[in-house]
């Protein structure tokens, strides 16, 4: 429903075994974003890769920023969409969860195992590098 794809395919929801709250949660620093008014485009330097939002995404992602919780961010969406709170509860969720698959967000007390894109592209070059 928000809006966050990969540019080249869809992205997928996360655990519900491991609830996800945004108390806990911290942006990636390696992500950048450009926004207007048609969404926002985030850009994870690390892992090379772009992710688009739309202008619901990209409220979310807003008041993410601004350490709102799944409570207030449903109660902004409501204000302006007339679905029911249950269903935009777990739509929130959802959208949460698929930016943290994505390792554009994460829990803060994780470390996220993190690997660049150079070398997933060169897995020989942190070997050489590690040589060096």
């Amino acid at each position: 429903m928000f809006g966050l794809g990969n540019i080249k395919s869809p992205l997928t929801g996360g655990d519900m075994e491991d609830p996800i709250t945004t108390q806990d949660m911290v942006i990636a620093p390696s992500v950048r974003e450009t926004a207007s008014e048609d969404g926002a485009v985030l850009l994870d330097i690390e892992q090379g890769i772009c992710f688009s939002l739309n202008p619901v995404g990209l409220r979310i992602w807003e008041l993410l920023k601004k350490r709102h919780s799944v409570d207030q961010i449903a109660d902004a969406l409501a204000q302006d969409f007339p679905i029911s709170r249950s269903q935009l509860l777990s739509d929130v969720v959802e959208f949460l969860q698929s930016l943290e698959a994505k390792r554009l967000i994460h829990r803060a007390d994780h470390t996220v195992a993190r690997q660049s894109w150079l070398t997933r592209v060169f897995p020989w070059a942190k070997e050489r590098a590690q040589l060096h």
